[in-house]
């Protein structure tokens, strides 16, 4: 989340103003996405091999926003997925779209599919916005990710209000979602949903947001020069409470400093989300720094996530996190760094002194604990008493109306007190995307 454009409000309610549209406009995407990894343990896949290491999906979405009356708008997004036959000569695998909400897995992920990712009204009077229907958020804890060929989206309903002087404040029930989900419930129990970065349901199956849906309340206020401050609150049913607080502030007109700070306390008064071990609350703790130095960006950031049930990890996908040492990893992100009893620190640089051509660059480092002795219900990929390591190299560049990322990630796993030795994994991602 870059908080700098306060994507949380340009994507929720897009302000008031944004409504002011002639007609209708239309929109969409294309984007084909590509991924091949190899593991230092398995002799028998390549990169580039056609097996289950090499995965590939392309996207078509088309929408549309329009004026129905006075203050009224609406918009409506469809999404269709295709392997376009690629599992026949290139791939075996697809990296979205492929897990039911219950949790068990697809017959036939590879067919194509197709689904509603957006359909909203929005109502503006004076600096107050309604938007209620199925929608993009971008909150701290919960929120769509577009790092995947397709985005997860929500069923909800948000108020938007500009009334006080620099400041935004948000309230929105969540009832329903497409992500692969944290947390979902299956035959009657509370389970940990989906595998590692599948983000989005079998054919965009929307389900219950956590349990029984979730409020959330937020306040974002930029009264002091360069610096915004946000304040967040969560109640996901049955499920937990939450908080987040934040502040980012610019200095100098070159250095860049944030703090997190984020509580997470378990809920499970119906349902026992631990079974084995009682229900404990998590912090975390983040800081940040950045510089701008000669036309390169320098960063370094750490964070600290205490024993507990509950991660901090995004609730709708259990995949990414908004912790300041998640931000733009592949691997080293909300189901490592942000999983209860972690320590994670990160440096990056990013330039675009070559022209035409963004880069970026970082390396982070997280050491997890053994939790007291217990595995969380939402821990995700992170291991007991391991340690993770990763790079990621990325260049963006425009050719043409196409969109080009290439990401070089090399992420090793290394697990204290055994003997299977390290474990390591490359990874080329290639992304193209044309918008119109």
């Amino acid at each position: 989340m870059k908080l700098g454009k306060l994507s949380l409000v340009a994507v929720m309610a897009l302000g008031t103003s944004a409504f002011a549209i002639d007609n209708v406009k239309v929109n969409g995407e294309a984007k084909v996405w590509y991924q091949t990894t190899e593991n230092n343990n398995d002799s028998t896949k390549d990169f580039f091999d056609k097996d289950t290491n090499s995965m590939a999906e392309v996207k078509l979405s088309v929408g549309a926003t329009a004026d129905l009356l006075q203050n009224l708008s609406a918009g409506v997004k469809m999404t269709a997925l295709s392997t376009l036959g690629l599992e026949n000569n290139l791939v075996g695998n697809v990296p979205a779209a492929t897990t039911e909400m219950d949790g068990d897995a697809a017959t036939e992920p590879l067919k194509d599919q197709s689904w509603v990712e957006e359909l909203y009204l929005a109502y503006t009077m004076g600096k107050t916005t309604a938007k209620i229907g199925r929608q993009a958020l971008n909150t701290p804890l919960a929120f769509t990710e577009t790092w995947n060929v397709v985005d997860n989206t929500f069923e909800a309903a948000v108020l938007l209000n500009n009334d006080l002087p620099d400041t935004t404040l948000v309230a929105a029930w969540v009832g329903g979602h497409n992500g692969t989900g944290m947390i979902t419930e299956k035959a009657g129990a509370t389970v940990l949903a989906a595998g590692r970065g599948k983000t989005v349901s079998n054919s965009g199956e929307f389900g219950t947001f956590g349990l029984d849906g979730a409020y959330a309340a937020g306040a974002i206020n930029k009264s002091i020069p360069d610096t915004t401050v946000q304040a967040w609150y969560y109640n996901v049913d049955n499920v937990a409470d939450a908080f987040w607080l934040q502040a980012d502030a610019k200095v100098l007109g070159m250095v860049s400093l944030g703090v997190q700070y984020a509580g997470m306390n378990p809920d499970g008064t119906t349902r026992d989300l631990t079974a084995a071990t009682s229900q404990r609350d998590t912090d975390a703790t983040a800081v940040k720094a950045a510089v701008d130095v000669a036309g390169v960006n320098l960063y370094a950031a750490y964070s600290s996530v205490t024993d507990g049930t509950l991660g901090f990890a995004n609730v709708a996908t259990g995949d990414k996190s908004s912790l300041y040492t998640t931000l733009g990893s592949i691997y080293l992100d909300g189901e490592i760094a942000a999983a209860p009893d972690t320590n994670t620190w990160k440096v990056g640089a990013s330039t675009k002194l070559v022209p035409g051509v963004a880069l970026s660059t970082s390396y982070g480092v997280a050491k997890t604990g053994d939790n007291e002795g217990t595995v969380a219900v939402s821990k995700g990929a992170s291991t007991n008493n391991c340690e993770f390591t990763a790079w990621d190299v990325v260049a963006n560049t425009q050719v043409g109306p196409v969109g080009l990322t290439a990401i070089y990630t090399q992420f090793e796993k290394d697990v204290d007190n055994t003997t299977a030795g390290d474990n390591l994994t490359d990874s080329i991602r290639i992304i193209a995307s044309l918008k119109f």
